[in-house]
């Protein structure tokens, strides 16, 4: 077939696939450095306050933002020895105690608690209890573990003993899942005990919050000890910085345009930027590996096929709300449709409904209505049967209750609109840019 490759340029395209999974990850944290894009403010911030003595951090802001790819990476930035740094996520069911047991797993000792048995095989899991009495490991395995009755409960003065003397980090990821509120003390109670102790390990605490008191709740004995970084959506510069790495690592160009088109639409959050340059990157034609000295250049077709296979495959819950707040009788609504489109062609993050009304009228290409013309829909959008897609912010004023909604809904007009009118709707959110490359 004439398409075939012979075995050089498969196995060409085959690396060139393994390097595109390792520049652009929309479904995995940054856990390269040369992969880790923007946030240079945020670094030096988280720099500054853990080299304090009895200072630790809270790291917080929308879901999306890369939070966890930053405290990932602390270790790096804040040059620790990676086998120092113990990282756990909570789940649901996470409690003290079995947090830090995984804590301990991580450095290789055996937590056992007062009433329950160890099991003598160790799995591989983190967050959350297993069965028997022991509650986890850690991100690797280690050969050997030391024992260590732990009494009815851990204690901040046992880890103190374990970790106060050592050069490292505790990283608490996904913490605003945590729901036991004696947890929440309890975490609370052991960074106060860290902070007073001068421990050289720092207490990194990460999860999705509009703010700190938000994420920990009311503990006002920590405002001195624990510092805030609030994550904010990254700038489009920043945003562009992922296609330029991402470019550099696999030696091919995206022209200007196409990226600038990319960071609009993605609003903000990385996950989109990885998502749609991941699959523009998979639809290299096999031309490419034919001719491997060839200049290798992303084109419209890669740009268009990649933003339908990005919206095949972006997170499922996103899809699966946008059907269920659109689809009426088993049918889907142009009016929902458009309104959902109409909310995501603003700048603005908070919508007031005469202009949510205007954007419809031009989408829709149909005459502009009173605003009342569409109460009835605006009260279904807010609505439990539609998922709250929408939330109204204040009288007159919408916003998308998921912030993610409103990049994929972006998606959704852009793919809509090289399909029906092959490019031509500028967008609000789109502005043309100079003919050059991102390299």
């Amino acid at each position: 077939m004439a398409d075939r490759l012979d075995n050089g340029a498969r196995q060409a395209q085959l690396d060139f696939l393994a390097r595109c999974n390792q520049a652009f990850t929309p479904f995995a944290p940054i856990d390269l450095p040369e992969f880790f894009a923007g946030r240079i403010g945020h670094v030096d911030r988280l720099i500054s306050e853990i080299e304090a003595p009895g200072r630790h951090v809270a790291i917080f802001g929308e879901r999306g933002v890369g939070k966890t790819s930053l405290a990932k990476l602390a270790y790096f930035f804040l040059r620790k020895d990676e086998d120092d740094t113990h990282f756990i996520s909570c789940t649901r069911a996470s409690t003290f105690d079995t947090l830090m047991t995984d804590v301990l797993a991580s450095a290789g000792v055996e937590a056992v608690l007062d009433g329950l048995e160890a099991e003598g095989q160790r799995q591989a899991t983190l967050g959350g209890p297993n069965l028997g009495g022991t509650f986890g490991a850690s991100r690797r395995i280690k050969k050997t573990y030391r024992r260590l009755s732990a009494g009815p409960q851990i204690t901040p003065r046992l880890l103190l003993q374990q970790f106060g003397g050592k050069d490292g980090l505790i990283v608490i990821d996904e913490y605003d899942r945590v729901e036991d509120e004696e947890t929440h003390t309890r975490i609370a109670e052991l960074i106060k005990a860290f902070s007073d102790a001068a421990a050289k390990t720092k207490i990194i605490v990460v999860g999705v919050a509009d703010t700190l008191a938000q994420l920990i709740g009311e503990h006002a004995s920590l405002s001195r000890s624990l510092a805030q970084i609030k994550l904010d959506r990254m700038s489009d510069d920043e945003l562009r910085d992922i296609i330029k790495r991402g470019c550099a690592h696999l030696d091919v160009d995206f022209p200007d345009a196409i990226a600038t088109r990319i960071t609009r639409l993605a609003d903000g959050f990385p996950y989109f930027v990885h998502l749609l340059c991941r699959h523009a990157c998979h639809r290299a034609p096999i031309t490419w590996f034919r001719s491997p000295t060839k200049r290798r250049l992303i084109t419209e077709f890669e740009y268009q096929s990649g933003l339908r296979d990005a919206i095949d495959n972006v997170e499922h819950s996103l899809e699966e709300h946008y059907e269920n707040s659109v689809i009426t009788t088993r049918r889907r609504s142009d009016v929902f449709s458009l309104l959902l489109g109409a909310l995501a062609l603003s700048n603005e993050r908070d919508v007031q409904v005469q202009d949510l009304v205007a954007n419809m009228s031009w989408l829709g290409g149909t005459p502009l209505k009173k605003p009342s013309a569409y109460s009835f829909h605006l009260g279904q959008l807010i609505g439990e049967r539609r998922g709250k897609v929408f939330t109204k912010v204040r009288d007159g004023y919408y916003k998308f209750t998921n912030p993610l909604m409103r990049p994929y809904v972006r998606f959704r007009l852009e793919l809509e609109n090289w399909r029906t009118r092959d490019g031509q709707m500028q967008f609000p959110f789109m502005q043309p840019t100079p003919s050059s490359s991102v390299r």
